[in-house]
């Protein structure tokens, strides 16, 4: 392993494991739904989503939610949550004195039951592991078990780098840094709940796509790359959206290789049966159980169809200011949807996006961003001759189809009275083709030049994460 990727990994899980253990319990988005999910499929009854009278969450979770005061600390920054040593004896008296049935009293329906479980499956081995310690054990044995998942993402990025640049070091430490070092990354990463997997897997698709556009299919990477893309899927429905770029990456690479139609059968039935065992078994399953298949897809839909009028109307308004004949949506709490949404919490805010920097600095997160998109867009129309097509349009259609998706739903949700959808960490599966853009742009440097721009970028995230920290740490125990 190269040495610059053995310190980032480490970097990455020093952090990963500090996010870990300074966010209280449960004030991360929805993470109280997806340990319910997980003891649900342990303690019993299996699969969450039953229903009524069965609650969401156990006795136990319930119990311990309390006893941290999460529900009232979640998204309200004049609460704080219950972390004193005597709090902590308290609660330990009182779950001792619970009966096993206590943690298997849940499994009705959450904001999570939704969702495949495969996930849920791997996190329920560190909380059967930790099964003989306290509840908040067993909580963080789960969190810094999906903090590995991290090291998937930055090594997947890693890959991808050495792809597209060539095996340039230096180039590749930036992009993996990049993914691996987003205060927003780490802090998610670092949760119960599935995003974790869910980058990893979107990062290896990514890179196994352009290795096949740029070496040649081979029976590995295609099998790799579309079993990736159904593991995902299985992982969060989102993941269909990756189904598009992997066809195309595939297509491409068995059109090259057609005049060994015979070869060139054999490995297109392989991949796509790679792709079809893990959706196919987990749609048997879930019509046996009676649980939703992809709930997050079929739900992204109203009654009435789509209006298309409406929902560009909708697109204009998200990323633009609304013109004087349209229906205002009312995206967000003013300003432009793009921004808040984006920039804000794509860059800092933790919590239950609560917590976050003063306001002034969020326009130098946007100052950055749109100098990396620019930089970006400029080197290549510098470069466009030595650019590889196929690889942009992968590339481009993972992120144009994921985009598409996400608005599609959010606004569904909107018209239906359901409220917005979109939030900034639904963009982290691309944060590997951030952590491009990032390269591409300090590529403009040569020589000692570029050094030091890699330094500025790796030195910057990690003082960003140092800050961010910080503020986690102000906002739930100063």
């Amino acid at each position: 392993m190269p040495t610059p990727l053995t310190a980032l990994l480490g970097a990455v899980l020093l952090l990963g494991v500090a996010w870990a253990l300074v966010v209280p319990a449960f004030q991360a988005p929805d993470e109280q739904s997806h340990f319910g999910y997980v003891q649900s499929l342990v303690a019993g009854p299996g699969l969450p989503g039953k229903p009524a009278p069965r609650p969401p969450f156990s006795s136990e979770q319930s119990a311990a939610q309390n006893a941290v005061n999460s529900d009232q600390t979640a998204a309200n920054l004049l609460a704080r949550p219950e972390w004193s040593i005597g709090a902590w004896h308290l609660f330990q008296r009182q779950d001792a004195r619970l009966p096993a049935r206590d943690r298997s009293d849940g499994g009705g329906t959450n904001p999570a039951s939704s969702n495949p479980p495969l996930f849920y499956l791997y996190d329920a081995v560190p909380y059967a592991i930790a099964s003989g310690g306290s509840f908040f054990a067993r909580l963080t044995s789960m969190r810094i078990a999906a903090v590995l998942w991290l090291l998937v993402t930055v090594a997947g990025a890693w890959l991808l780098a050495g792809e597209v640049f060539g095996r340039d070091r230096l180039l590749q430490l930036v992009t993996a840094g990049f993914a691996g070092l987003m205060p927003m990354t780490v802090f998610v990463s670092a949760q119960v709940g599935p995003d974790a997997m869910l980058y990893a897997l979107w990062s290896l698709a990514l890179w196994l796509g352009v290795r096949i556009i740029k070496r040649g299919i081979t029976p590995a990477s295609a099998i790799g790359l579309l079993g990736v893309t159904g593991i995902a899927i299985v992982t969060k429905a989102t993941s269909y959206a990756l189904v598009p770029a992997a066809l195309f990456a595939l297509a491409l690479g068995l059109w090259r290789i057609r005049r060994e139609r015979p070869r060139a059968v054999r490995l297109g039935l392989a991949a796509i049966a790679a792709l079809a065992v893990p959706v196919i078994a987990w749609a048997i399953v879930a019509r046996a159980l009676g649980h939703a298949v992809a709930a997050q897809v079929s739900g992204a839909s109203t009654p009435g169809g789509t209006n298309w009028r409406q929902l560009l109307s909708y697109l204009w308004q998200f990323y633009l200011p609304p013109l004087p004949f349209m229906t205002d949506f009312t995206l967000s709490g003013g300003g432009i949807p793009a921004y808040h949404i984006w920039v804000e919490q794509g860059w800092a805010a933790f919590g239950w996006l609560e917590v976050r920097f003063p306001h002034p600095l969020y326009p130098i997160f946007f100052a950055i961003t749109g100098f990396v998109a620019l930089g970006t867009i400029a080197r290549l129309v510098a470069v466009r001759a030595r650019i590889d097509r196929a690889v942009a349009v992968f590339l481009g259609l993972a992120t144009l189809v994921l985009l598409a998706g996400l608005h599609w739903t959010d606004y569904h949700q909107l018209v239906s009275g359901g409220g917005p959808f979109m939030q900034g960490r639904y963009i982290f599966p691309l944060v590997a083709i951030g952590g491009l853009a990032v390269a591409q742009t300090l590529s403009w440097l040569r020589g000692s030049a570029r050094q030091v721009g890699a330094g500025v970028v790796l030195g910057g995230l990690f003082t960003l994460e140092l800050f961010s920290l910080g503020l986690v740490l102000t906002r739930f125990y100063a």
